[in-house]
């Protein structure tokens, strides 16, 4: 089976999933507040996304204003964008804003992950990290995490303030969105 064949329901499935759940636009709008107050900042977007859906189809870049340092990258080089790999980039104190949004579910080794992107902050930076609860599998077979309100505020226990939101009921949230500062 030749991968554009199975391409297509993939991105169909995922199609279907983001207008049943609609977390990706919930977390969305929580950004777009966050970058209306964002000027002159580096900012690094984990996770820019696919080019081949559209310019920018999953990236939050538009949302922010021109001056910003956008630094978007992902972990597949075809995707357009340079490559960084969360678990082992080497940035310290370099950012004022990192955006994380649907990624960390996909992340093997999510403790590291986690701790360079707290490093990668300056003092006062903020990350932003979305990730979904009940949510269908994607992007199989490197799907491996759902995590709770509590696991998040124990991976961003470095962080001086953790605030979660929740897209849904608290104790069955279909998405999780934290925003911490370093």
């Amino acid at each position: 089976m030749s991968a554009l064949v199975r391409s297509a329901p993939a991105r169909l499935q995922r199609a279907a999933a983001h207008v049943l759940f609609g977390s990706r636009r919930w977390s969305e709008r929580s950004v777009r507040d966050l970058a209306a107050t964002c000027h002159d900042q580096r900012i690094l977007e984990i996770g820019s996304g696919r080019q081949d859906h559209g310019d920018d189809a999953y990236s939050v870049r538009a949302m922010f204003d021109g001056s910003n340092d956008f630094v978007q990258s992902d972990m597949n080089p075809s995707f357009g964008h340079p490559v960084v790999d969360v678990t082992s980039m080497d940035f310290e104190d370099e950012f004022d804003l990192i955006i994380c949004l649907y990624v960390l579910e996909h992340v093997f080794d999510i403790s590291a992950a986690v701790q360079n992107m707290h490093r990668a902050l300056r003092p006062g930076g903020r990350v932003v990290i979305a990730v979904p609860h009940v949510y269908p599998y994607h992007d199989e077979p490197i799907d491996f995490w759902r995590l709770t309100e509590h696991s998040l505020r124990m991976l961003l226990a470095a962080h001086s303030d953790v605030e979660i939101r929740h897209a849904g009921l608290r104790r069955m949230p279909k998405a999780l969105l934290a925003i911490a500062r370093k």
